[in-house]
Formats: structure tokens, sequence, C-alpha cells
């Protein structure tokens, strides 16, 4: 059996580290949808989706990986939403 050098190694782990931060982040996205309900209805501003849209988005541009990818799941699945209910 060969054995793998440190590159490989070091590869894989970041592999893999990637990808548990893509599930955790997609699993984070009903809270990023929540709180951009919340932060929504206290500015008192207007309910649509085309505002839910724009206020995830803003909320989806930090430096956190998990946030990130969870407002970007949001953003998918409320884009999706929009579609069917438009049809």
């Amino acid at each position: 059996m060969a054995r793998k050098t440190p590159e490989q190694l070091t590869k894989e782990f970041e592999g893999r580290k990637a990808k548990g931060l893509a599930k955790g982040g997609a699993a984070y996205w009903p809270n990023v949808l929540a709180n951009a309900v919340l932060k929504l209805t206290a500015a008192g501003g207007e309910f649509s989706v085309a505002a839910l849209i724009e206020r995830v988005a803003q909320d989806g541009q930090v430096a956190d990986p998990a946030i990130r990818a969870g407002a970007e799941e949001a953003l998918a699945r409320l884009r999706q939403a929009a579609a069917r209910g438009a049809e």
C-alpha cells in the first residue's frame, strides 16, 4: 500500500473541511431567512419577495463561510419559491 505525501493528505483534509462547511452552511439557511424577515419587520419597510431577497443578499456578505453558504442556499430556495408562486 502506497503512503500518501503530506501534500496529498493536506489536500484531502482541505476538501473534507470545505465539504463540511458547505453542508453546515446549507443547514443554516432557515436562520438566515428568519433573520432577514425579522430585520425587515423591525425596519418597518415594504415586505415583498424582492425586499427579502435583497436583505438576504446583504446579510450574506460576511466573512463567515457558514453564514455565506446559508445565505446562498436561502437565496436559491427563495428564488425557487418565488418562481413557483409566479406560475
